[in-house]
């Protein structure tokens, strides 16, 4: 049983979780928020988080060097993956977008947001953010998000309860994490996001340090980069931002 404290507002669980991790954790502990005022994503961006979301940040004591968690967004996104489809259906069409945004439908329900809380050489914590869109109104959203967005309840035709929403997924997300910890990344999870993964075979640009490259995804290798097979040849990329081929050249947001 993960020791878990919630909140009915907050500025951002992952702020919280790392408050909470700065002086060391003994155990895992999961901040979950009915509501965020400055709910974070990648690269600084904002997260919507009104009411009816599942918003919640596990905080896992570290036992190895940062390196060792480089991955580490691959097997959250794997873990969240999991939870959706206790809560769904096994048999639904979630997707993972590399590296780390859940889809249905090519549109967005949930986001991962990793982080490292690090002293000199040494990890202390990690923080895995978690936003899932459970049960409101679309209209609550900004109408100029980067990719397009829905909600458990609107995709599927059916109301959703938010904490079974939170405790499917903060369970298998610690599952999936404990394994990665002691394995790495192991060929089966490997798979799994293979598997799973979105935009497979279709084209799509990746824009790394200013520049942007088209190409036809071809799947993640065994350290959990994407391949895309580009008009010159086969790369690999461990970040970026990963787009619609047509709209890289003109949209910076995702």
């Amino acid at each position: 049983m993960i020791r878990r404290i919630h909140y009915a507002i907050i500025d951002s669980t992952n702020s919280e979780a790392r408050r909470l991790s700065e002086n060391g954790l003994d155990e895992p502990l999961l901040v979950t928020a009915t509501e965020q005022f400055a709910g974070r994503g990648r690269h600084g961006r904002a997260w919507h988080s009104p009411r009816g979301g599942a918003w919640m940040s596990l905080a896992w004591p570290v036992r190895k060097p940062p390196i060792a968690y480089a991955a580490i967004a691959l097997p959250a996104a794997v873990g969240v993956h999991r939870g959706l489809r206790d809560v769904v259906s096994y048999a639904a069409d979630f997707r993972i977008k590399w590296p780390n945004d859940l889809l249905v439908s090519d549109q967005k329900v949930g986001g991962v947001l990793c982080e490292q809380l690090i002293s000199g050489s040494r990890a202390d914590a990690l923080v895995i953010g978690v936003g899932i869109n459970v049960d409101f109104d679309l209209a609550e959203l900004p109408s100029d998000l980067r990719h397009p967005a829905t909600t458990l309840r609107a995709a599927f035709g059916k109301n959703y309860d938010v904490e079974k929403v939170i405790e499917a997924v903060s369970e298998r997300l610690a599952e999936v994490i404990a394994d990665f910890e002691a394995h790495g990344l192991t060929s089966s999870l490997v798979k799994e996001v293979q598997d799973n993964l979105a935009y497979l075979g279709k084209v799509r640009s990746i824009t790394i340090g200013g520049e942007t490259i088209a190409g036809r995804v071809a799947g993640i290798d065994d350290a959990g980069r994407l391949l895309l097979d580009t008009s010159k040849g086969r790369i690999a990329c461990e970040t970026g931002e990963f787009a619609a081929a047509h709209e890289a050249a003109d949209r910076n947001r995702m």
